[in-house]
Order: structure tokens, then sequence, then C-alpha cells
């Protein structure tokens, strides 16, 4: 995969190899030609490229034979290597027919990344606010990638959403048609989403992701959106495994504290800017 972003300046040909370095911008020369062109042009496999020239001119056999036409053009247009030209020089691909002698990360990045268009639910999901391990469960949950009871079935486990005793446990169950998960999320963003507020995760999802609110507000929802499925995911996980539970009043209190403490570490980092976040939260929670 490398091999594509190496190209050689050939200098004296000390360095470069003739067979298999990108030396006439062609590819490997062993790749156009085939193995037995060693033998039929008298170029040795592991030959420099200056191994093919004496006093000062090519030495390669079967100029006249039409498999290698190109091979000899190429050869009669570059300069034949000397020593006066200097040693050899390897180029990295910066960008499509631009080599430097030096290699640079984020330009091979650009040239191997696959690029996509941008899905519609990023905005929900990565923001600079955002707890890491909140924003990775919802990214699993938006590609409904959970082990929720519905996608488990197929292996024969069969049981019910372990918050409210519903027979089918889906991803939209949980978040937020559950009447638990539903308590939680109505309590904690209701008063910034307003009329908006519903159990439909697609509906809350679309919401999140258009930003109607004001920036600080946004911040506000995000963040709550992200608390309330990690800790009802982490709550149901808990139940599960009969580890205890606990009900929707805790579950809020827990929620408000770990938002307060978040916010409050921003304010430390970033030199209190995040403070009036912290008053929005205390107005509109408190």
């Amino acid at each position: 995969m490398a091999y594509q972003f190496i190209r050689v300046e050939v200098g004296n040909g000390n360095c470069a190899f003739f067979w298999h370095d990108d030396w006439l911008c062609m590819g490997k020369l062993i790749n156009i030609t085939g193995a037995t062109s060693t033998c039929y042009l008298g170029v040795p496999r592991n030959a420099k490229v200056s191994d093919a020239v004496s006093e000062g001119q090519w030495k390669i056999r079967g100029q006249r034979s039409r498999h290698y036409h190109e091979l000899h053009h190429r050869g009669q247009i570059d300069p034949v290597p000397n020593v006066s030209q200097g040693p050899d020089t390897f180029l990295w691909r910066y960008d499509e027919g631009v080599y430097q002698d030096s290699f640079n990360a984020a330009k091979t990045w650009e040239q191997i990344w696959s690029k996509r268009a941008e899905v519609v639910w990023s905005r929900s999901v990565w923001f600079t606010q955002g707890i890491p391990r909140h924003a990775f469960l919802v990214w699993l949950a938006i590609q409904n990638r959970l082990s929720t009871r519905d996608r488990m079935r197929k292996w024969g486990i069969l049981q019910g959403c372990v918050l409210c005793g519903e027979r089918d446990e889906t991803r939209d169950h949980l978040f937020f048609a559950c009447p638990y998960s539903y308590t939680v999320w109505d309590c904690l963003a209701s008063r910034l989403v307003g009329r908006r507020i519903n159990p439909d995760w697609h509906d809350m999802l679309r919401y999140i992701q258009a930003g109607t609110s004001n920036e600080m507000d946004m911040i506000l929802i995000r963040l709550v959106f992200q608390a309330v499925v990690y800790h009802i995911w982490r709550e149901r996980n808990t139940r599960r495994h009969q580890q205890g539970q606990q009900g929707t009043e805790q579950m809020i209190k827990t929620i408000n504290r770990g938002i307060k403490n978040r916010i409050s570490s921003l304010g430390y980092k970033a030199g209190h800017k995040f403070n009036g976040l912290l008053r929005r939260w205390f107005e509109v929670f408190d």
C-alpha cells in the first residue's frame, strides 16, 4: 500500500533498484515487463539503475522488441544516471502528481481514507462538551448496535424490558417509549425542549440534530440526551445482571450531578469560559 506513494528521482543511480523502484514514473518495471524480462534485457533482478549504464549510455538488450518500446523510449527521454547529478532522491506523494522529499502524515491520510458524506446525526453524537463514553454509547444506539432483546432473540435469548416489563425490548422502546426511561427523559429535558418533548427516538434525534434552540441550550440538550441514554442502558444492564436497581428519582439526581460536574470541569479547563453554561443549568433545572 505504501509503495504507490513512493517515487525516485534518479541522480547517480546507486540507490534506486532498476526493477523494483518507480524511477520512470511507470511503476515497478518487473510488474510491467514480467519476470523473464530480467534475462531478456540483460539486467539482473537486483540491479541498481546505475548497473544498467556503461560509459554514459544504457546497456540494455532487446531494443527491437515491440514489448519494450515504451521502456526504451522512456530511457531516451530521461537522462542517464551520472555521478555529477548527486545521490538518488526518494519522494513521497502529497497529492496527485505532487511529490516531496519528506513524509507528511496528514497528506497521506487525506489520500487513503474513505471520504463519505457527513451523516445527518453527527452533531447529536460528537460535540466538544460531550462526555466520550456517553457519546460512544449514543453512537452505538444510533447504529442500532446495542444488544437489546430483539437483537439477541436470534441467539435464543428471550427476555422483556427489565425496566417496565414490556415483552419486546427494542432500542426505540428503551429510548424513550419505556415509562421508566421517559419519566427520566421528560423530567430532565422538558424545560429545555419544551412542547417538542416526546418519547419518539427518531423525532428527538431530528430535533437535537436541527439545533433550533440557542447555542447554550443545545449544548445542555445534547448533554442531557446522551447522559439519559447512557444511564438508562447502564441501569438496564445492572438489573439484568441482578446487581440492584434505582428508581427514577435517584437516576435523575445522578444525571443532574453528572452534568453539573461535566460543566464545572469544562469551565475549569477553559478558564471559567463555561460558567454561564452552569448558571443556565441551575436556572433551568433547579
